[in-house]
């Protein structure tokens, strides 16, 4: 008896049908699907880095998506020449003071004088450092500021702050931290009403 014949088949070739023709075009469907979500997930995942990224910059401080950059933002300021190390003849501009720190020195046997000036410093945004007693020799005087070569505008700015103070020069002294050394003649720092915060020139001490 002859087998019944598979419908599905014809001369032993496999005749695709209706459902075959489903199956193919959901699988298709289906990889289309997948690769449409895979590039969805992939620019998801990017954009999400990019926002990561630009929040830490604005919060660190590094972008200012509002603020438009110019030459006087961006360029370096060039450094003055300073041919006179102990007395330089130019122009310093008057500093943040949170940006340096400042030692007080008791030059006279007045107990008290370096705190209380430290104390009134400290009011008005500096920085202290410590407190100690010397440069006797500047016992009779207002006081003198001391900084080396890389606190000439720090000590330009405390020195504003202590009217008929003096600058000196101190070679070995690195870095922006100032010393202020305050005599029996300091009657205190300038008013506030009355400070001049323009940039200047420093006083310096008479040359020996």
């Amino acid at each position: 008896m002859r087998e019944r014949e598979d419908p599905g088949e014809w001369h032993g070739a496999h005749i695709v049908d209706e459902q075959d023709l489903s199956f193919s075009s959901d699988r298709k469907a289906k990889k289309r699907a997948r690769r449409r979500q895979n590039a969805v997930f992939s620019v998801m995942a990017v954009l999400v880095i990019a926002v990561t990224v630009g929040a830490l910059l604005i919060v660190t401080g590094n972008w200012n998506p509002g603020a438009e950059a110019t030459t006087e933002e961006t360029a370096e300021p060039a450094p003055a020449k300073i041919e006179n190390v102990k007395c330089p003849e130019v122009d310093f501009s008057y500093q943040d003071p949170q940006s340096f720190r400042i030692r007080v020195l008791n030059t006279t046997n007045i107990a008290g004088l370096a705190g209380d000036t430290a104390k009134s410093l400290e009011e008005r945004g500096f920085k202290i450092s410590s407190l100690t007693s010397g440069w006797t020799s500047l016992s009779g005087t207002i006081g003198a500021v001391i900084a080396g070569p890389d606190g000439y505008a720090q000590a330009f700015t405390v020195q504003r702050q202590v009217p008929g103070s003096v600058f000196i020069f101190d070679p070995e002294k690195w870095g922006s931290t100032v010393d202020l050394a305050v005599g029996e003649k300091f009657e205190g720092l300038q008013k506030d009403r009355k400070l001049d915060r323009t940039a200047g020139k420093l006083v310096c001490a008479p040359a020996d």
